[in-house]
């Protein structure tokens, strides 16, 4: 009886101790950008390579890379975080890159529309908070 209540114990004690381990996040939101109908390329390596890693703010929750990143053109933000207790988002996304971080402008050409998940934010400057799976889309004017 005292092995089997001993046995409860530490099942009960790793159970607790895993449920309020933060283990962070790995969400992939999508951003895809146009320019005057035309695919403008979100750059591989945004916030790995140093020359695409502007804004340092968020490197605490970073894992040896900017905590939001890219790693090829598809437009996949990789949102590899060491917590699941904040928010991240399309503004500090942008800094990482070197964009504005208000969401006016991209390369220098203004965000004339942005939409997630098929619905029209009410300005390009909004703040998106990234999710998995969601589909951005921001159109640019030249």
């Amino acid at each position: 009886m005292l092995v089997l209540s001993l046995v409860a114990l530490a099942v009960i004690g790793v159970s607790f101790v895993a449920a309020s381990y933060d283990r962070g996040v790995h969400w992939h939101p999508n951003l895809s950008v146009t320019l005057n109908g035309s695919p403008y390329p979100v750059p591989a390596n945004i916030g790995v390579d140093s020359s695409l890693w502007k804004d340092h703010s968020l490197d605490q929750y970073g894992i040896g890379m900017a905590p939001l990143h890219t790693h090829d053109t598809s437009g996949t933000i990789h949102v590899e975080v060491n917590t699941s207790h904040r928010d991240f988002t399309l503004h500090e996304f942008l800094a990482i890159w070197g964009q504005p971080s208000d969401g006016s402008a991209i390369g220098g050409h203004p965000v004339t529309s942005l939409t997630v998940d098929g619905v029209q934010q009410a300005s390009p400057t909004g703040d998106v908070v990234l999710k998995d799976g969601q589909k951005i889309a921001m159109t640019l004017s030249a």
